[in-house]
C-alpha cells in the first residue's frame, strides 16, 4: 500500500459515511444541500488521486469546507463525519507527499519549464 492510501480510503469512507448521517435536525445528509459538495469533494479528490495533480486534491478539500458551512455549523454527526473526511484527505496528502494548499513564490526563485524551483535564475 502506498503512502496515505489508507488515509484516502478513510477520508472516502467517512464521505460517504457522512451522506447516510443526520445533518442538522433532517433524517440523514443525503437530504441536505451539502450533498452535492460531499459528493463533488469525492469526485474531485479520486481525480486528484488518479491523475497525480495536486490542484484538484485542493478543490477537494475547498468542496469539503463549503460541505461543512452549507446550512450553518453545529455538532451534527454528518458534518462531524465530513470533518474527518477532510481531515484524512490533507493527513493522506501529507503522506503521499501532494501538496494541497498551493506554495508561495518565495524571493530569489523563478518557474522554470513548469516542474521545478530554481534558485536565482535569471530573469
Amino acid at each position: 500500500m502506498t503512502p496515505g492510501r489508507g488515509w484516502f480510503l478513510g477520508a472516502a469512507a467517512l464521505a460517504l459515511a457522512s451522506l447516510g448521517l443526520p445533518w442538522a435536525g433532517q433524517l440523514s445528509g443525503a437530504g441536505h444541500p451539502a450533498r452535492v459538495a460531499v459528493l463533488a469533494a469525492l469526485a474531485l479528490g479520486v481525480v486528484g488521486l488518479r491523475r497525480g495533480q495536486d490542484q484538484w486534491l485542493t478543490a477537494a478539500l475547498v468542496a469539503a469546507g463549503v460541505g461543512l458551512l452549507l446550512g450553518g455549523l453545529d455538532a451534527s454527526s454528518g458534518r462531524l463525519a465530513l470533518a474527518g473526511a477532510a481531515a484524512c484527505l490533507v493527513v493522506g496528502c501529507r503522506a503521499a507527499g501532494h501538496r494541497v494548499v498551493p506554495a508561495r513564490w518565495a524571493r530569489g526563485t523563478r518557474w522554470v519549464t513548469g516542474t521545478r524551483w530554481v534558485k536565482g535564475t535569471a530573469g
